[in-house]
């Protein structure tokens, strides 16, 4: 098994100082990040707050993982507005990124020096990933570091309950986002196989083999549950929504979303704030890689521009990312068949895996998080050899960690300090509208985004943007739908003379905006 001889330089008091940096930004920054929001953020707390509710036939969802929802539960329970409680829970989910990566680079025996600066460093890029946006994939950067963690500790084999905590991380893998299940399902496997394969010692062999087998049994049985639930609820058998939504809106000649072209739709329940909240419902076609020859060649090139998108996000995110992933696969070559006893080889294969999923539909930065984390630790452990092996003197190692450091952070810190107070602009749009009383259903001409926002801080239920249609058939759509304000961005008004019929409430109070009462 992987021996994991940790330098004894390298105590608790890096893991001490990076908490202490970590708290340090999360209390300064909070107050400027406090609002901060997004559509996806909007449906895990409105599904949180209906488990809270005990409304739990409209919170089994489909599409979103139900895992953040939850855990979001005990802090709206304690009476914390919704925002506030989300991004409590994202730092605290980020703080247990921190600990794990520490063990991590214990694992790997990284130099004194640069385990001081990686883990400090690291404890900055996750409070960007806590107050980048409300999302699960930090949650999925901490299960699969623990998963990660456990199965490079050299007690694995021995250990009889190491398959009982993988099946458990697995689950946690599954129920942040449903990617997690062919993830953990393909990494587990491919580790197990490598594991059993290069050891003759059959009691390891025997214990990798049970440890599979336990890990696997509990990871069907804790997700089973929960596929059987949303099968039943959608009446067909489903691991998750969310792959096919994002492959039908993929489809070749599609324009995309449908709420930014398809006129109005209805909330999928009574307490959803849009159709966002279970997209599910809208049941898009689905197009298959082998319905033809031009959906084979679609598929290729989606493959290819979505790898193409991930090496951009890694050299947008550090310069020395690419280079470490080459530089790091390059070292493994070049040992042969011993690679498969190397700790980075395990490192790579893990986002290798998660590379190869993602690519087969979308990816976007904040899916390949893990990535960041891994190869900037893989970073440190070559810069580690480095040091042991050629550089000596202290002056040049200073120097090179410098470099090194400087540009892990300098896209991290950057954003940061970019998006401070976002979303402050929306409670002081908000603001300006509580004296007008508006409630009932609200749609909109333009900006989705916005008219979502306001109304998921209002309780208003958001039946979307009208369609590019004439107006006599937007004056009918509204009526149908039994709108009650609409809500008309910058200059559209100019175009729909069907208002005039209707009174506007703002008084040209709020620019860039009319809102027209209905009813």
């Amino acid at each position: 098994m992987i021996k994991t001889n940790r330098l004894p330089g390298f105590s608790e008091i890096p893991l001490i100082l990076s908490i202490l940096i970590y708290l340090a930004f999360a209390i300064f920054l909070f107050p400027r990040y406090q609002y901060q929001l997004n559509p996806d953020g909007i449906s895990y707390i409105s599904i949180a707050q209906k488990y809270l509710a005990h409304n739990y036939s409209d919170a089994i969802n489909g599409y979103w993982g139900p895992l953040i929802s939850w855990l979001m539960v005990p802090f709206l329970a304690t009476g914390l507005k919704p925002l506030v409680a989300a991004n409590l829970l994202l730092l605290i989910i980020g703080l247990t990124v921190v600990l794990q990566s520490h063990s991590l680079i214990k694992t790997l025996n990284i130099n004194l020096l640069l385990g001081y600066a990686t883990i400090s460093s690291i404890s900055i890029i996750v409070i960007y990933f806590a107050f980048h946006t409300i999302t699960p994939d930090l949650l999925f950067v901490s299960l699969s570091l623990a998963f990660i963690i456990k199965i490079l500790d050299s007690s694995y084999t021995n250990d009889r309950y190491a398959g009982l905590f993988v099946g458990l991380t697995g689950s946690g893998l599954y129920f942040s986002k449903s990617f997690g299940l062919p993830f953990f399902i393909s990494s587990f496997l491919a580790v197990s196989l490598i594991l059993y394969f290069r050891t003759r010692n059959l009691h390891e062999r025997r214990r990798i083999l049970n440890n599979y087998i336990s890990g696997m049994f509990i990871f069907l049985i804790i997700s089973g549950f929960w596929i059987s639930l949303i099968s039943h609820k959608y009446g067909q058998f489903l691991i998750g929504t969310a792959g096919i939504y994002n492959r039908a809106i993929s489809e070749p000649g599609s324009p995309g979303h449908p709420m930014f072209f398809a006129g109005l739709i209805d909330p999928p329940n009574n307490t959803a704030i849009s159709i966002w909240e279970d997209v599910s419902r809208l049941n898009l076609k689905n197009w298959g890689v082998f319905d033809s020859f031009k959906s084979f060649i679609y598929e290729l090139k989606i493959i290819c521009k979505n790898l193409l998108n991930i090496l951009t996000f890694l050299s947008d995110f550090s310069l020395l990312l690419i280079p470490v992933l080459l530089i790091a696969s390059a070292r493994l070559l070049k040992t042969g068949k011993q690679f498969v006893y190397d700790n980075i080889f395990f490192l790579l294969l893990i986002i290798t895996i998660m590379f190869s999923g993602y690519s087969l539909i979308a990816v976007d930065p904040r899916y390949i998080w893990l990535s960041y984390i891994i190869l900037l630790i893989t970073g440190a452990k070559l810069l580690s050899i480095l040091f042991e092996k050629s550089l000596k003197r202290k002056s040049i190692r200073l120097v090179i960690t410098g470099i090194f450091i400087i540009s892990a952070l300098a896209y991290p810190v950057k954003s940061i300090f970019h998006s401070l107070d976002n979303g402050k602009y929306l409670i002081e749009l908000n603001n300006k509208m509580t004296s007008l009383n508006i409630k009932g259903r609200i749609a909109s001409v333009g900006d989705w985004e916005r008219s979502f926002y306001l109304s998921f801080h209002n309780g208003w239920q958001y039946y979307g943007r009208s369609s590019d249609q004439e107006e006599s058939y937007l004056e009918n759509e509204l009526k149908n739908k039994m709108i009650d304000y609409y809500f008309v961005w910058e200059s559209n008004e100019n175009r729909l003379k069907f208002l005039q019929k209707y009174q506007e409430i703002s008084g040209g109070r709020i620019e860039g905006l009319r809102i027209y009462k209905l009813k």
